[in-house]
Parts: C-alpha cells; structure tokens; sequence
C-alpha cells in the first residue's frame, strides 16, 4: 500500500521540476536586448577603430610623402647653393670692394650650405626660409653679376681710350720729333746759310817793300786778301776773323801757342786774325802774317775762319 502511494507522488513531482526549470518569458526579453545592444556596440566600435586606422594611415601615409617632397625641396635648395657658390667662383673683378662683397656672400651662401646639409627632416616653415634666403642670394648675384660687367666693360672702354691715348700720343711724339727734326734741320740750314762766306781768297807773300814775290828767304809777310760776302740773314756786328796758315813740313805757322779760337768744340791755334765791323754787306779786306823766317820752299795752304765756321780757303807756293 505505501509503495502505491509513494511512486505517484514522485511522478508528479518531475513535470513541475521541469517547469521550474524553463525560464518565463519576462526573464528573456532583457538578457536579448543586452546582447543585440553589446553586438552592435561591438560592431560599432569595430566600424571606428577600422576607419581610425584607416585615417591613421592615411595621414602617416600623407606625412611621409610630405617629408619626401620637403627632402626633394630641400635637396633643390643645396644643388642651387653649390651653383651659387660656383658662379660667385668663377666672378672676377680688379674691385677691391666687390671682391670683399663675392667673399661675404661666398660665406654666406656656403654656411647656408653647410646648414642644410646637416638637417635631417625639414618642416614646412623652414623651406620656406631656405627658399626666401636663396631668392636674397640669388638677388645680390643678379646685382653683382651686373656691376662687375659694368666695370669690365668701364674697364675695357679705358682700356681702349689708354690704347687710343697711347697711339694718339705716339703719333704725336712723332709728329713732334718730326717735327723737332724739321726744326733743327731749318735752324741748321738757317744756321749753315747765316755764314758769311769769303770769296776771292788770294793769299801772296810779299818782301819788306811790298812787292809780290816767291822766293822763301826774301818773304816779310804772307797777305791774304779776300772779300767777306753780302748776308742779310747774318747777324751784323763786329767779326773776328782768323787764318790758318799750314807749311810743307805739316805745321801751323804760328807767332804764340796761346793764340787760339774755338772751331768744333776744340781750340785750335791760329796764324793771324783781324776784327771787322760786318753790315750784311761785301766787304773786302785783307789780313797779314809777319814771316818770323820759319818759311820754307813748298806748298802753303791758307784755311779762313769766323764765327766758327771755315768760310774760306787758298794756297800758294814758294821756292
């Protein structure tokens, strides 16, 4: 009887065990709501950390290729410096105050240079100052270019205008020694045609009364008569007017050593002389040597002087 009794109640209990179970349907709804609502925050949040990255990348990407362009410029700035600096090399002047300003602006731009070089990575502002600093550089070359080509061709105009100068004043030192020449030739014809020349010259010896004769041992004097020409361009005035008398035997005869006249630059004895007062006219006149008995048979040349020039010449003969 008990055992009836006891495996119904065990049957009854397991279809309520299992309804206690299964849960009722207000415990399901929020459990799902949180779960969509955590999906979609999950879907979300991975939509925003793609699209972060994806902008990360892109301006990572964006940056480096920046970075390349501003080493690229800065690459273009360095080869303008080294062709500056190779210009400012090849920039030649004689101006000291420009070769001061090439070497300043040398330094400048090779400082410059020597900056870039050492720079890494560049920003964007410090381009911009390189490139403003190389368009000041490339300012003063244009400008210093320009006035050292002025002064060249300054230079090269004076150096044409020396040349010129030069021929002008060669020319002229030949017009003018041509000229000097002409000069002295006209003063020497002047000179040469201002002589007073004698004519006429007739040296003969004579005895103590005056007759003409040719025999050594009887001769007083030698007289040399002649006649002094008409000049109108001589100078007038009073003359002195030497004779030379050369003997057989190769010697002047002479009364004293110390009767001398200057000829060519020398002194020279003289054999006799006589002053006359010359008025650009003839003027005949006569000069004598007293025989001191010195005289010899042969031939006798008589040479007549004045004012330094030989005017005059004869000879005769004695037994």
């Amino acid at each position: 009887m008990e055992n009836n009794t006891t495996k119904p109640n065990q049957e009854s209990a397991k279809p309520n065990q299992e309804i206690a179970k299964q849960p009722s349907n207000t415990e399901l709804k929020p459990k799902s709501k949180a779960v969509v609502f955590l999906s979609a925050l999950i879907v979300v949040l991975a939509f925003v950390l793609i699209g972060l990255g994806w902008l990360y990348y892109a301006e990572h990407k964006e940056a480096v290729e920046t970075q390349q362009l501003l080493a690229a410029e800065k690459d273009s700035i360095a080869l303008n410096l080294q062709g500056i600096m190779q210009e400012y090399d090849i920039l030649e002047t004689d101006n000291e105050t420009l070769n001061a300003k090439l070497e300043e602006e040398q330094e400048r731009a090779g400082k410059l240079l020597a900056e870039i070089k050492q720079v890494k990575s560049v920003s964007y502002a410090k381009i911009k100052e390189y490139q403003k600093e190389l368009g000041t550089l490339r300012s003063i070359m244009r400008d210093m270019v320009i006035e050292i080509d002025s002064l060249n061709t300054l230079n090269q105009q004076l150096i044409a205008e020396n040349i010129k100068v030069k021929q002008e004043f060669t020319m002229s030192q030949k017009t003018v020694q041509s000229l000097e020449k002409k000069t002295e030739e006209m003063t020497s014809t002047i000179t040469k045609g201002s002589v007073v020349r004698a004519r006429n010259v007739d040296p003969i010896t004579i005895n103590k009364r005056g007759r003409e004769i040719s025999r050594a041992r009887n001769v007083s004097k030698i007289k040399t008569c002649f006649t002094l020409t008409q000049n109108n361009i001589a100078k007038p005035g009073l003359r002195e007017v030497y004779i030379r008398i050369l003997g057989p035997d190769g010697f002047i005869l002479a009364k004293s050593n110390t009767d001398l006249f200057d000829f060519e630059d020398e002194k020279i004895v003289f054999s006799a002389s006589r002053e006359i007062d010359y008025q650009n006219q003839d003027v005949e006149m006569c000069i004598f040597y007293d025989n001191n008995g010195d005289l010899g048979a042969g031939k006798y040349e008589v040479s007549l002087f004045m004012d330094g020039y030989m005017i005059g010449f004869g000879e005769f003969m004695l037994k």
